[in-house]
């Protein structure tokens, strides 16, 4: 069983740049990264799975911990498919983590720094 993954490089420089304007650690901003994936209405591209592993190290425990069950059926009911757990992780995750954080760097240059209110608004204009 794997319990560690590697970002892209383009994902651990955008948790750097956050991570220094807004105060959080990258288990946090890969946490809402997830989130903002799973939330995304398109479905995961082939390039979604490419990308490289040339940045942060992360542990399962430090990504998911306790709710490790909670992100694997969100992301099996995001994928409409089963996955068993070598898929899910670091795959899946991996892939949800990396787009995310590019969604997440959009989110924060659209609301010019103010973030936080950004995320907690972001269903209501739906």
């Amino acid at each position: 069983m794997i319990f560690k993954l590697r970002t892209s490089k383009q994902t651990m420089e955008i948790f750097y740049e956050l991570g220094n304007s807004i105060h959080l650690q990258p288990f946090a901003l890969a946490k809402i990264s997830i989130a903002l994936s799973i939330r995304d209405e398109s479905a995961l591209s082939e390039n979604d799975f490419k990308s490289d592993n040339d940045g942060l190290e992360l542990n399962r425990q430090t990504i998911t911990g306790e709710y490790d069950d909670l992100f694997k059926a969100l992301i099996i009911g995001r994928e409409g498919i089963p996955l068993l757990d070598e898929v899910y992780f670091p795959l899946y995750l991996k892939a949800h983590l990396d787009r995310g954080a590019k969604l997440l760097m959009s989110e924060y240059r659209y609301s010019k720094g103010k973030i936080y209110k950004q995320l907690l608004n972001l269903d209501k204009s739906v």
